[in-house]
């Protein structure tokens, strides 16, 4: 069973979630001591990157990045946002925490709504997590925001091979420590499914996932409306984690799940841990009052925030 598309008295939620976290994120921003401009270096590099921050406007105490490049899976131009932490240094090397949005959606979500620019900048100043890069995907179908690419490879296009190819253009472009142990992959909604599924096909390239209701058996509709029963069950995580056996044991993943106990796709979370526990991979899953919503998330982003900061320091 697939998840459930918010309603509309939740997207008002939302609406109203967005305007409180505007003024928060203002206030914060009102209390910071002004910065003087500098060029930010590439990994590797101290030369200035011409027009690296014309698309959009630095966010908080650090650089918030429109970044664009050619990817070998869709055949095109793709893009990403990235969020340099406070003090960033190329003579510095980072973890990455990946986060994957849901359909419909867009990556600016994770700064307009999440505001997770804003909370590391203030879990940084108290110590609370340790500097890292925060790279927001695009999985949009064409650009739209209202398409639903699953984040799998399927007819749509090749998006679960396009997040690798951001992972590759990250690591080529910023300073970041390039193995498993430091990258962590998350994602809402859609993008929860897509983070667990992209997790255990490519075990060797994230160390660590967390899954904001997300949901782990796939059906034929979507993208996915042809897709034949071995299709399906390559990409339905819960299927798929039963066959990894050695292979998972032999790269454990650390995982976060969590869900709403009224989501339509909560049942299959508890399958889901036991799957994962089962191969070696440690494995925290919990339940909230509430749906398929933001009220569920959004109270425990900085908890997301001090896990993946945890996870780095335990790779």
């Amino acid at each position: 069973m697939r998840r459930r598309r918010t309603a509309a008295p939740l997207l008002a939620f939302g609406v109203a979630v967005l305007l409180l976290v505007s003024a928060c994120g203002a206030t914060a921003q009102a209390h910071r001591r002004p910065r003087s401009p500098r060029p930010i270096a590439r990994a590797g590099s101290l030369a200035h990157v011409p027009g690296a921050l014309t698309d959009l406007p630095r966010q908080g105490s650090g650089w918030l990045l429109s970044e664009h490049f050619y990817s070998p899976a869709l055949h095109r131009e793709a893009g990403y946002l990235i969020y340099l932490p406070p003090g960033y240094s190329p003579l510095h090397r980072y973890p990455v925490y990946y986060l994957l949005h849901g359909m419909p959606g867009q990556p600016h979500v994770f700064i307009t709504l999440a505001n997770l620019d804003v909370r590391l900048d203030a879990l940084l100043a108290a110590h609370r997590v340790q500097p890292m890069i925060l790279v927001f995907p695009d999985g949009r179908i064409g650009g739209s925001v209202q398409s639903d690419s699953e984040w799998a490879n399927t007819p749509a296009g090749a998006y679960e091979n396009a997040v690798l190819d951001v992972v590759a253009n990250v690591d080529a472009r910023f300073s970041t420590i390039p193995r498993r142990s430091a990258r962590v992959i998350a994602g809402f909604s859609a993008g929860a499914y897509g983070a667990v599924n992209i997790a255990l096909h490519h075990l060797s390239v994230f160390g660590g996932v967390q899954a904001w209701s997300g949901y782990y058996l796939q059906t034929a509709t979507g993208v996915f409306a042809h897709a034949t029963p071995a299709q399906l069950a390559a990409n339905s995580p819960l299927d798929e984690v039963r066959g990894l056996g050695r292979r998972l044991r032999a790269e454990p993943l650390r995982v976060v799940l969590l869900t709403g106990r009224d989501d339509s796709s909560a049942a299959q979370q508890g399958p889901m841990a036991a799957a994962l526990r089962a191969d070696g991979s440690t494995v925290t899953a919990a339940e909230y009052p509430g749906g398929h919503q933001w009220g569920v998330w959004y109270p425990r982003l900085n908890a997301m925030l001090i896990n993946a900061s945890e996870d780095f320091r335990a790779g």
